[in-house]
């Protein structure tokens, strides 16, 4: 293929329909004759007034022997809030390939309990409300197929803000400006961490050995109470997000048989302990879940807060072991935010890793303006062969 020129073709937000881009769990299906024929329906939110769920998109595949479901949201989804997805269509004449956002959608096969069972046709009730019409369907997707002749659209200028990172301002001319810290502890909150933060503002250093013993509190947080301001304002206000900054990253750690217990979060205050759980889980009957894409959420959160508390520059080594997370990965979180990455190596005579190799320190910091991949989750690439 000779090198492409690539353009990005953006869909009219008013759209209902965009392409999507399906895969089957039980690999690729056979479509060697007609009785092989999928046909494919998309669904949609019915509440078109709830900006966040009206996103939400159920895609149904039927052949004559087996129906698939997939959506993009919820524990079962499989696409990652961090990635932004682009389908790619090459123009052999123009030598043009056009980038369009799209949305990853995994189906699986899908079993019929209730044959003509209520059941079921409560569920094609609900799915005919909510069906988007297969004309349509199609002659939209044929619309943007069929774009390549036109020129590129301007691409609009809002932005819609991705669930999995806390609300920002994009046009912020300080880095202080990004993230609001009412987005990530509302008032009602502060204000009661201020009553319940005490023990931590007048911690000394015994009282900090002790709690590293115990393991009450997370490294980053223990370390950073040990730096505190002397300033009684200041220290009130550092040790309330750090206290906070415990409680999330205790939930983070949660795992299976914690999220299955009556109070997963004992030493959380109730009102904190509430909001916490409806943000960064779901119910699942009388337990908890933390889906990816929750977890993902809380990661983010986190690291906000983080940064916050080291004033939009973070030395992420602490808070890497607290999470127990690789460096990739982590990298990713922070590049999500809007982080820009550095590394430096440790000065002449400074400790060296266990082969002699010096030690690389990676710092994360939020600055302004933002990075250009900003708010799409990582920097997406694309090379030409």
């Amino acid at each position: 293929m000779a090198a492409a020129t690539l353009e990005y073709e953006a869909i009219d937000a008013s759209s209902n329909v965009q392409p999507l881009v399906v895969n089957f769990t039980n690999g690729n299906l056979k479509q060697n004759s007609a009785s092989k024929r999928i046909r494919f329906g998309c669904y949609h939110w019915a509440d078109r007034g709830d900006k966040r769920k009206r996103q939400r998109k159920t895609v149904i595949a039927e052949t004559d022997g087996m129906e698939y479901t997939g959506c993009n949201f919820g524990q079962f989804s499989r696409s990652s809030g961090l990635c932004k997805y682009v389908l790619g269509v090459y123009n052999e004449r123009t030598e043009v390939m056009k980038m369009y956002d799209t949305e990853m959608v995994t189906l699986q096969p899908k079993v019929l309990e209730a044959f003509g069972s209520k059941r079921k046709k409560r569920a094609m009730a609900s799915r005919q409300r909510n069906k988007v019409d297969d004309t349509d369907l199609n002659l939209k997707v044929s619309d943007v197929l069929e774009s390549l002749a036109k020129e590129t659209l301007e691409a609009t200028d809002g932005v819609e803000q991705q669930s999995t990172i806390p609300p920002y301002n994009l046009k912020a001319t300080t880095a202080a400006d990004v993230y609001k810290l009412n987005d990530i502890i509302s008032p009602g909150e502060y204000e009661a961490l201020q009553r319940i933060s005490q023990e931590i503002k007048n911690a000394d250093k015994e009282k900090i050995s002790e709690w590293r013993n115990e393991k009450r509190f997370p490294e980053y947080v223990l370390q950073h109470i040990a730096v505190m301001s002397v300033k009684s304002t200041k220290r009130l206000h550092q040790s309330c997000c750090l206290l906070y900054l415990s409680y999330m990253m205790t939930l983070y750690s949660l795992n299976y048989q914690d999220l299955r217990k009556k109070d997963p979060l004992p030493m959380v205050p109730a009102g904190i302990k509430k909001k916490l759980l409806s943000s960064f889980s779901l119910e699942k009957g009388r337990s908890r879940a933390v889906p990816k894409r929750l977890k993902d959420k809380l990661v983010s959160y986190i690291l906000v807060l983080a940064l916050i508390i080291d004033e939009f520059s973070l030395d992420f080594a602490v808070i890497m072991k607290d999470l127990k997370m690789p460096i990739p990965r982590l990298t990713n979180h922070l590049k999500a935010v809007g982080c820009i990455i550095s590394s430096s190596k440790v000065g002449p005579g400074k400790k060296k890793m266990d082969d002699g190799t010096s030690i690389v320190n990676k710092t994360a910091v939020l600055k302004v303006p933002l990075p250009p991949h900003f708010p799409s989750g990582r920097p997406i690439s694309f090379t030409s062969k």
